[in-house]
């Protein structure tokens, strides 16, 4: 309990120091600040991740890889451009083919952010990129899903992906929500799931 409580202490603290540091001005709950302010510094307190796996990277997202430090990050993104903003371990691979790199029960947190329909769009992909995350996950682990809820950019509506069905929904404490949709015109979305301890 005592580790517990120290631990959000010193990611509320990171998240203060990196967002003041790194990010650009943003509104209260706007997805950014939602993922940044709240999510990280909660997810790294509560279930202290030991491996973690963040999909898909932009140049303004470099400076998630601090959040994480002194824990096994592995990033992934398409793009080969891209793999200058990863982790010291990166693949450069469609996330759909995630599951040839790593074995069973591997991660602990695994977030999956702004990549549905932003490259993810095959519904087949879909459900075969849900199917290896499900296959790579600890059983108890965590699983943060982002996306923007708008028609044009939601190549398959949340509810109808089966592999997604595989997890169970997660209450996100902080949220009172174990799905919240951020304030901006995006409709971004935060979904929260977790794979059930056998």
């Amino acid at each position: 309990m005592i580790g517990k409580i120290y631990r959000k202490f010193k990611y509320k603290l990171l998240a203060r120091r990196l967002i003041k540091e790194h990010a650009y001005d943003r509104l209260e709950f706007e997805d950014r600040d939602v993922l940044e302010r709240l999510i990280l510094p909660n997810i790294l307190a509560d279930f202290n991740p030991k491996k973690v796996l963040d999909v898909g990277r932009e140049d303004y997202q470099m400076w998630y890889n601090e959040f994480f430090k002194g824990r096994e990050l592995w990033t992934v993104d398409i793009d080969p451009k891209r793999s200058e903003f990863g982790a010291v371990n990166h693949i450069t691979d469609d996330i759909a083919n995630i599951g040839k790199y790593f074995r069973n029960n591997y991660f602990d947190f695994i977030l999956i952010n702004g990549v549905l329909g932003w490259g993810l769009n095959s519904h087949s992909f879909i459900e075969k990129t849900f199917t290896s995350l499900y296959q790579i996950m600890k059983p108890g682990g965590i699983l943060i899903l982002g996306w923007n809820d708008l028609d044009d950019l939601t190549p398959v509506k949340i509810n109808k992906i089966k592999a997604l069905k595989s997890f169970e929904k997660y209450f996100f404490k902080p949220l009172q929500a174990s799905q919240f949709r951020c304030i901006g015109e995006g409709r971004h979305t935060y979904g929260f799931f977790r794979k059930a301890k056998k």
